[in-house]
């Protein structure tokens, strides 16, 4: 489930930065051959952003350049977003690939991130298969108000470093998929969970 901890962002971000030193990198799709569970999240993602987009919105997607270091999880959840959104009549407009060093966090660069948002209207939804927005305290002020919706899916450790209940709370994010691979004897078992954030309703 996701995490109720209230602590400050710079705060979160340093310990993210920290971490990252350890894990090596956040996003580690499931290590599995088939693309069952790709699928599956790439199915769930694109429920996300059509449940928040508003009529008239862009759907924007942020993924990771897999020409020079191919991974085939990525392109099959990506694959299956892009199904799911042709039965569904709607389409992405844009699709921002970014490359990554593969031994590096995966994250979308936080200027680019952040430019996105601000020019992004509201109705629009950010779809990230590259976590949540990582951005610094004053990114976050300058953008104000934010207008777009953000969908993230936030694989492995990432969860555990961020809080993802208090970005919502901020506006930093909306909705997304949160996935685990966990080890069961010899064999892995990937988890995913959608999940659904927000402001907290004023009293």
């Amino acid at each position: 489930m996701v995490s109720r901890r209230s602590l400050p962002v710079s705060a979160l971000l340093a310990g993210l930065l920290g971490a990252a030193a350890l894990v090596g990198t956040f996003v580690q799709w499931p290590p599995r051959e088939d693309a069952v569970i790709p699928e599956r999240i790439g199915r769930e993602m694109a429920s996300e952003a059509l449940r928040l987009r508003s009529p008239g919105g862009r759907i924007v997607v942020l993924a990771r350049d897999t020409d020079e270091f191919p991974q085939k999880s990525v392109d099959a959840a990506l694959a299956s977003f892009q199904t799911e959104l042709d039965r569904a009549g709607a389409k992405a407009d844009s699709v921002r690939r970014f490359q990554v060093d593969p031994l590096r966090m995966v994250q979308v660069p936080p200027g680019d991130f952040f430019e996105l948002m601000r020019r992004s209207k509201a109705g629009d939804v950010l779809v990230s298969f590259m976590g949540p927005p990582l951005l610094s305290e004053e990114q976050r002020a300058k953008l104000g108000e934010i207008q777009p919706k953000v969908v993230a899916f936030c694989p492995g450790y990432l969860p555990r470093y961020i809080n993802l209940a208090l970005m919502g709370e901020r506006g930093l994010l909306h909705g997304g998929v949160v996935a685990r691979t966990e080890a069961s004897g010899d064999r892995y078992e990937a988890q995913y969970e959608k999940f659904a954030l927000g402001p907290k309703p004023r009293p």
